[in-house]
């Protein structure tokens, strides 16, 4: 190996790393960040159940049964088809 290869390959090597530290760096002020812009939430101690959660069903939504016209077809065991058939497969 050449030393201009050797140089080539150290300079993408130092590139990586410093990529890496500089994301690592990035990613640890964004969570400090986050953790500062949080802030302590009150307990919500006024609020009544019946307009924070709706539990009812709206008069106009309505439920409909599926309805089944026919009952599904039974499939006969007794007949078996040879692989040379026409269209067995």
């Amino acid at each position: 190996m050449s030393p201009l290869d050797m140089l080539i390959f150290l300079f993408f090597i130092l590139v990586s790393i410093k990529a890496a530290s500089s994301c690592i760096d990035y990613w640890k002020d964004f969570d400090d960040e986050a953790e500062v812009s949080v802030k302590p939430q009150r307990p919500a101690t006024s609020a009544s159940l019946s307009r924070t959660v709706r539990t009812g069903r709206p008069s106009s939504v309505r439920v409909t049964p599926i309805k089944r016209e026919k009952m599904p077809a039974v499939v006969a065991a007794d007949h078996q088809y040879n692989l040379k058939d026409k269209g067995a497969a």
